[in-house]
């Protein structure tokens, strides 16, 4: 995966949070603090600024009573690919 699909990978991942965070009507500083991460942390993972740990996803997953599996489960492309 080269820079550019990775930063597509992140930015996907990040608002399929944010969609599933606002289908919670949960703000920011609500799903941070119920998840046991720092607010500033969730908007970088939201905006895609970031590579997610395995841990910090499974701590969202939690906090909005989802699967990890759930919050993966978005397309993107790699080489004009779609990926699922």
């Amino acid at each position: 995966m080269n820079d550019d699909e990775k930063d597509l990978f992140n930015s996907s991942l990040g608002e399929k949070i944010k969609s599933i965070r606002k289908g919670h009507n949960f703000g920011v500083r609500e799903l941070a603090l119920i998840a046991e991460i720092e607010h500033h942390q969730l908007i970088n993972i939201e905006k895609g600024r970031v590579d997610i740990r395995l841990s910090t996803l499974r701590k969202i997953a939690k906090a909005l009573k989802c699967t990890p599996k759930d919050l993966l489960d978005f397309e993107f492309e790699i080489n004009s690919t779609k990926i699922k």
